[in-house]
């Protein structure tokens, strides 16, 4: 216990003084601005143009993943509505719209926190809460971890005699390392209730290093 506690508590002061660091750089939140067509159909036509505006965003990209810019976290602002057009066989107005979204989408190498949901022979899946497609793959967990099979679990073999296990429902330090994005956004769902689709985005993180893994293996100084 003697080792293991003074490893853990060189790396803590190391680990948050560089999560500090890159926090200050950038965030996993980002404004991003875009355009779009709103086709208002005539029962929105006696809203205020910004209003009826704010409609057509928010039910499109609400909660919904951009492809290649990340998951809508909220609509920010409108920041123009074009003028209003009339097409020939459509009793719908259209207008072009720019506008700025919350996006979600977070930089590589930066250092999150989340919960473990599951665990399998491939490696432990993570969620945020708002976003559960984490995947840490068995290669990016850290070195001397391995399977258990009698837990069903992961297990960090930190030294001959301690074995700290990535149980479920704890919370996690980890790092992105990538972010991906389905290529084929209108994907037809899968053929039979086995397969999984392809999520629309997804972050391929690492628990590879000291500092990384459960929050309770590196507690702070004063716990």
């Amino acid at each position: 216990d003697g080792p293991l506690r003074a490893r853990q508590s060189r790396v803590s002061q190391t680990f948050l003084v560089e999560q500090s660091r890159l926090a200050a750089q950038q965030s996993m939140f980002e404004l991003v601005v875009l355009e779009d067509s709103a086709h208002l159909a005539p029962a929105e036509f006696g809203k205020p143009r910004v209003a009826a505006a704010t409609d057509v965003i928010l039910e499109k990209y609400a909660n919904k993943v951009v492809p290649d810019v990340g998951l809508c976290i909220a609509l920010f602002d409108i920041l123009e509505v074009g003028e209003s057009q009339l097409h020939q066989g459509s009793a719908h107005q259209h207008a072009r719209i720019r506008f700025r979204l919350v996006i979600f989408r977070p930089f590589h190498g930066e250092i999150l926190v989340g919960t473990i949901l599951s665990c399998d022979q491939a490696g432990v899946r993570l969620s945020l809460g708002f976003f559960d497609e984490i995947y840490v793959p068995k290669e990016l967990l850290i070195e001397d971890t391995s399977w258990s099979s009698e837990e069903e679990l992961w297990v960090w073999n930190a030294t001959d005699t301690d074995q700290l296990f990535f149980d479920l429902d704890n919370t996690a330090r980890f790092r992105v390392a990538q972010v991906s994005f389905r290529r084929n956004a209108a994907a037809p769902p899968p053929a039979s209730k086995k397969e999984r689709l392809e999520p629309a985005m997804q972050i391929t993180a690492a628990m590879d290093k000291e500092g990384l893994g459960l929050l309770t293996w590196w507690p702070a100084d004063d716990e």
